[in-house]
């Protein structure tokens, strides 16, 4: 479901912009969306590459400006507790080199001393807080990752927006860009890592090919063999954050 309303974001994102452009006989018009404004657009697509990974892209829609060479990339979220950064532990390696590594040793020392989790025990969601340096990295992405990202665009997943032909103006009533660094700086990012399947426990001695822990075991279901790592931007009051 979570793919499917990502979809009808993006899609209806790109479809706003391309009818206020035919409506404007294929002239430039101007789009507002929160406190940002951005002129001379002349179209919008989504982006269709990839990570060099093989993983999906940071970039989930572009916006093509008259006169600009290069496109403005964005990245759409939902309101609710949007995910920041695509891509999984590959993506993150590709933003900076060895973060994950460092997040899974410290995620895996808490669990094994402070939690004293058993083989076999469910692990509960493990947060790591971002460090300052590294935020922006991580959010913004690089070419190898489908980015880098312009904008982060925040809103419902069902778009809606007012063109306004007296004023050439197209108004994103129910969402906002925000720009990818200022989003970065101004708020704490963390690594939140969580079971893909329900059934996946406990496991101290699984391991990557680096030598890294895996934390999970095998999903008896499915055979998923490792857990999820996303960023976000909050966490549970209760929740176990630990740090690297």
């Amino acid at each position: 479901m979570a793919g499917a309303s990502a979809e009808r974001q993006e899609t209806a994102f790109v479809k706003k912009i391309k009818d206020s452009v035919k409506k404007n006989k294929n002239n430039p018009v101007t789009i507002v969306a929160g406190k940002v404004t951005i002129e001379g657009v002349i179209n919008a697509e989504k982006f269709t590459g990839r990570q060099t990974s093989g993983s999906e892209p940071y970039t989930d829609v572009q916006i093509f400006v008259h006169n600009k060479k290069d496109p403005i990339n964005l990245s759409l979220k939902g309101e609710s507790a949007p995910s920041l950064a695509g891509g999984g532990l590959k993506g993150l390696e590709l933003a900076v080199p060895g973060i994950t590594n460092k997040y899974m040793k410290a995620a895996h020392k808490h669990l094994v001393t402070k939690k004293k989790l058993r083989p076999g025990d469910k692990v509960p969601d493990v947060y790591g807080k971002i460090g300052d340096s590294e935020k922006v990295k991580i959010v913004v992405g690089n070419k190898a990752m489908g980015g880098p990202i312009d904008y982060m665009y925040i809103g419902n997943m069902d778009v809606t927006a007012n063109y306004d032909p007296g004023e050439n103006v197209l108004t994103f009533s129910n969402g906002q860009l925000i720009p990818s660094v200022k989003y970065a700086k101004e708020h704490d990012l963390y690594f939140r890592l969580r079971a893909r399947r329900e059934d996946q426990r406990f496991d101290p001695t699984a391991k990557d090919a680096k030598g890294i822990p895996k934390i999970y075991g095998k999903s008896p279901s499915r055979g998923d063999s490792a857990g999820r790592i996303v960023v976000i931007d909050k966490t549970p009051s209760n929740a176990e954050v630990v740090r690297f």
